[in-house]
């Protein structure tokens, strides 16, 4: 599972009383869940047993829900502990998921239980949007509080699948087959045993230093901030003003949402025919047309706009969702070697915490509506189709093509 679409979910309820406006409440509550998402994800990282972990994470959402519905909404510091404890739960399920998950898994299945990770963001954050309908925003802490519940039991009954097992008993084989050739009496057996476990503990200097620890979390940083900046987020405001006012924003991002959620589960459907490069290659290029059209749209086919503005900005959703959606979430416990996959996923996290929250500060589209004032060009439509330009390029280079394996 995977609760961090509660940090996205900033219609939260004001009153006027508070000192500071609505908007900067607001921007204290979302950037309270943000920062607090960054570091839990790095502490996450640092440890080993993943099924503790993500308990402690459901916990924390848990406990932020609970927060957020006994209290007083109209205070500022309630809000922002909820928040804040959401973000920190939020932050640690980001990292363990997709690990967890690809360890667990039998190879076949990897791919798509890793990439539900983000199915369940989508479909969280759609019906948080239902519920802000109708004005009851507690509607989505109840839900919180329920799947958590409903989380917990599951990782305190069920046990690890038979895959996951028989790893862990086939290494606990080997370590025995190489006591029992070494005079026990010795005390040789334990020594053994404790240079196995350091010698799994990665020297933060490799990073920088081997290759087979550097170039993926280069990738994994590179994917992450592909993802961001390419736009999805100011491209749905401009489907808002093309729309005028036939469409509520609240309906409009829920349709939207449910063309992301489709088009993801089409992406996690053919991923096995095309392949995780391809399909990033795909979403690039599908990505960089669209957008080229968009611009020519705006400023050399105005009379069209109101037609196919929509259609196109639907159409760059549809094949930003078929790839650079979920794909950078399933790729990043697969490119790492064993011992870096955490420490990497957990470095990914927080720098898409980070970009979430400067992309979504007001400050953002202040700056890009000066720079329209003051040349008559949308600069940041260019800027997303470099991106994606660059997004293809990098997929066709740098994604290794990556087999499905038992971990070891």
């Amino acid at each position: 599972m995977c609760l961090e679409w509660t940090w996205h979910d900033d219609d939260v309820t004001t009153e006027n009383d508070w000192s500071t406006s609505e908007n900067m409440s607001k921007t204290l509550i979302y950037g309270g869940a943000i920062i607090s998402a960054g570091p839990a994800a790095l502490i996450a990282s640092m440890q080993t047993k993943l099924r503790e972990v993500l308990t402690i994470g459901t916990l924390f959402t848990l406990c932020g829900s609970i927060v957020l519905m006994t209290c007083s909404t109209g205070a500022l510091s309630t809000l922002i502990t909820g928040r804040i404890l959401h973000g920190m739960g939020a932050g640690i399920v980001c990292v363990v998921v997709p690990n967890y998950a690809a360890e667990i898994t039998e190879p076949k299945y990897r791919d798509v239980l890793t990439g539900l990770h983000h199915i369940y963001l989508l479909s969280g954050m759609m019906l948080s949007h239902f519920a802000d309908d109708y004005c009851t925003y507690s509607y989505v802490n109840v839900g919180i509080v329920g799947m958590a519940i409903l989380n917990l039991i599951v990782l305190c009954v069920i046990e690890d699948p038979p895959c996951f097992q028989l790893i862990f008993y086939e290494n606990l084989r080997k370590s025995e087959s190489d006591c029992k050739c070494i005079d026990v009496s010795s005390n040789s057996c334990h020594k053994l045993l404790r240079y196995r476990d350091i010698d799994k503990i990665m020297e933060l200097s490799s990073i920088f230093t081997k290759k087979q620890y550097y170039r993926p979390l280069f990738i994994n940083i590179c994917l992450i901030s592909i993802q961001q900046f390419t736009g999805n987020i100011s491209l749905m405001d401009k489907l808002h003003c093309a729309y005028g006012k036939q469409l509520p924003i609240s309906g409009m991002l829920s349709t939207i949402t449910g063309f992301q959620l489709i088009s993801s589960i089409c992406c996690l459907l053919t991923i096995y025919i095309l392949g995780k490069k391809n399909l990033l290659i795909i979403s690039g290029i599908g990505m960089t047309i669209t957008l080229s059209l968009v611009i020519n749209t705006l400023y050399y086919m105005k009379s069209f706009d109101k037609l196919w503005l929509p259609n196109l900005i639907i159409m760059y959703i549809i094949f930003y969702s078929i790839g650079y959606g979920p794909i950078p979430w399933i790729l990043m416990p697969q490119i790492c070697p064993r011992k870096s996959k955490l420490w990497t996923s957990g470095v990914a996290v927080s720098l898409y915490a980070f970009l979430n929250l400067i992309i979504n500060q007001p400050f953002i589209n202040n700056i890009r509506y000066m720079m329209y004032m003051s040349s008559g060009v949308d600069i940041f439509l260019f800027m997303f189709t470099i991106v994606s330009v660059f997004g293809t390029v990098f997929a066709c280079i740098f994604i290794p093509k990556i087999k499905d394996r038992i971990s070891s």
